[in-house]
């Protein structure tokens, strides 16, 4: 990850994308008394570590996208004022936003990413849009 990051900077990136099969803020976590707890998700802690680190050097935006719960979510998981920051241990990071996929058998819909690189600065460089699946 620190690698992922230390390239990004080195090139001007205009963004960072990290995608994981796990969702490290999967909000059933916080009804399952994960803020009591937060051991419940310590083997997620150092890749959180590392996600927020980077995210807050790198400075640009840092899009997280990942599965693993299979409900449609878009938020700022360590933004001011969430309950992960207690869970994690961290320092909010302003420019981190997580998109998890919709999935499972019972899945309608699949995510469409559209990339805009040649975007104006302050314009999002990645767009999203449900999209329902259609036909038979």
């Amino acid at each position: 990850m620190q690698q992922t990051f230390a390239d990004a900077a080195k090139t001007n990136a205009r963004a960072v994308v990290v995608m994981t099969q796990a969702d490290m803020f999967d909000p059933s976590m916080l009804t399952q008394g994960v803020e009591q707890n937060p051991e419940l998700v310590s083997g997620f802690r150092p890749i959180v570590d590392a996600i927020a680190e980077g995210s807050r050097q790198f400075g640009g935006p840092v899009y997280l996208i990942n599965g693993d719960s299979h409900m449609f979510n878009d938020d700022s998981p360590l933004e001011e004022g969430s309950p992960w920051l207690d869970v994690y241990g961290q320092e909010k990071v302003e420019n981190l936003e997580r998109v998890t996929v919709e999935g499972a058998a019972t899945s309608t819909e699949w995510l469409r990413v559209t990339v805009a690189p040649n975007a104006a600065s302050g314009s999002d460089v990645l767009n999203w849009e449900r999209v329902p699946y259609s036909g038979s």
